[in-house]
């Protein structure tokens, strides 16, 4: 069972944007989290930005299964990302775009997932497992494609790593 660590904001900015009241995408984005938690059984932290609107201290909840962290006043969800990666023992998989999150994780021996990969995990629980990967449509329409082999050179360690923790998801 993996342990799951997000960046929030990250991911739900390429999910849906972020834009207007927060809460509402927040309970939404937790919903399918708890959702995908409860399909898959993994241990998932999510960690949400407080810098600009938060409390004068870091504040720790846990709703529908799902651990939420708010950073502090003053303080950017890839500092708190960082010292959880930094200070703990266990191995965490790391959800994030941010290069700089990416590469903190990977030097402290965590996996770094980007955020586009992981939202198909999310989206379709199991989908792109088994070779198939679901599209739309200009209408809309969701159909299943086959996906495309890549390059026949073997990937770097730290790609089949990365792949590897992914199809676990």
């Amino acid at each position: 069972m993996a342990h799951i660590l997000i960046d929030a904001y990250n991911l739900i900015a390429k999910m849906e944007g972020i834009s207007g009241n927060l809460e509402p995408q927040r309970e939404r984005f937790i919903r399918k989290l708890s959702e995908y938690r409860s399909q898959k059984g993994h241990m998932i932290t999510v960690v949400f930005d407080g810098e600009k609107g938060g409390w004068a201290t870091e504040s720790h909840e846990r709703t529908l299964g799902i651990n939420i962290v708010f950073s502090r006043l003053g303080e950017k969800a890839d500092d708190v990302i960082k010292r959880i990666v930094k200070g703990h023992g266990e191995e965490y998989t790391v959800i994030t775009s941010d290069k700089e999150v990416a590469s903190f994780a990977e030097t402290w021996g965590h996996t770094a997932i980007p955020s586009e990969e992981f939202i198909p995990k999310l989206r379709y629980g199991r989908g792109g497992e088994s070779g198939m990967e679901r599209d739309e449509d200009a209408e809309g329409n969701q159909t299943l494609a086959t996906k495309k082999r890549g390059n026949p050179r073997k990937p770097s360690k730290a790609a089949r790593r990365r792949k590897q923790r992914l199809d676990r998801l």
